[in-house]
């Protein structure tokens, strides 16, 4: 399994932030794989996923790159008197991925039922 953990210079948050990307070792030089972005919880950090539960094994059952940012008690909005995280997280961090990993570019709406079940259970 490959992943990414590192710090990347956001233009839009005017600040170095973390990142946490894991990719499935079924990646094959021309494959493109749909992407999860996973945001944690207001105590947690860009580790949280990789490191408290099995998101390894979801990334390889279902072909699934996870992107997990950094986004400290932002609640992922915009802040008034603070750094834009939901432009952040909405624009930039896409854009900079899709450029970086083997991301697909079909956008998918749909839900993966069991996928979710999965993610809830850990």
């Amino acid at each position: 399994m490959a992943s990414f953990r590192g710090t990347i210079r956001s233009e839009v948050l005017k600040m170095k932030t973390k990142l946490t990307v894991i990719i499935p070792d079924t990646l094959q030089s021309t494959d493109c794989y749909p992407v999860v972005y996973l945001l944690h919880g207001l105590s947690g950090n860009a580790d949280d996923w990789s490191d408290g539960s099995q998101i390894w094994l979801l990334a390889k059952a279902y072909n699934l790159i996870f992107v997990i940012p950094e986004v400290q008690r932002s609640f992922y909005t915009d802040m008034e008197f603070g750094p834009a995280y939901f432009t952040y997280i909405s624009q930039e961090l896409p854009a900079l991925c899709k450029k970086l990993f083997p991301i697909s570019p079909k956008r998918r709406i749909h839900t993966l039922w069991d996928f979710l079940w999965a993610a809830t259970a850990l």
